[in-house]
């Protein structure tokens, strides 16, 4: 009796230390993901908002060359920028698009038109990047607007994905 007491004890001590052990980990991850969510901007205003967030995920599709993500990001980019109010010229044109090369073809002119829709709107918290690629549309250049100040260019995926700079901060 008294050994099983004692292995008892002894299992119930070993399960309390993996416990432990295991609640700390889960609380780190739970940490760095806030850390992560506290450098997206967002926008007083939430259909503004909504409008960017579906922008970022177009950027990103074409940061990494995806072109059914890109198709879905600007379908919701559509229907976001609709609910909103807002009669983007060159978004039907970047929805439309059969592949990534025609979606980034309009892309400039899509974030420019962006770019002064969110200048008019305020940031609850955070801070929009925009950037530029000198080489991008056959040496004319192009900009997009991104969350983070590390360049990941859209133009370019991975053949030149830092190429360009953080032209201007909108606060």
């Amino acid at each position: 009796m008294k050994n099983l007491l004692i292995a008892l004890s002894l299992s119930g001590f070993v399960y309390s230390a993996y416990a432990c052990t295991n609640a700390n980990t889960q609380q780190n991850i739970t940490e760095t993901t806030i850390v992560q969510a506290e450098n997206n901007p967002e926008f007083a205003d939430a259909k503004i908002n909504a409008v960017y967030q579906s922008y970022i995920a177009l950027k990103n599709a074409l940061v990494a060359n995806d072109n059914a993500l890109g198709t879905s990001a600007s379908k919701a980019l559509v229907v976001a920028a609709k609910e909103a109010g807002l009669n983007l010229k060159n978004l039907n044109a970047v929805a439309n698009a059969k592949n990534v090369d025609a979606k980034r073809a309009k892309f400039n002119e899509l974030s420019l038109e962006l770019v002064d829709v969110f200048k008019a709107n305020k940031l609850a918290k955070g801070v929009v990047y925009k950037q530029y690629c000198p080489m991008a549309n056959s040496n004319k250049g192009g900009f997009w607007l991104a969350s983070e100040k590390k360049v990941r260019n859209p133009y370019y995926g991975d053949k030149m994905m830092s190429c360009g700079s953080v032209k201007e901060e909108i606060k």
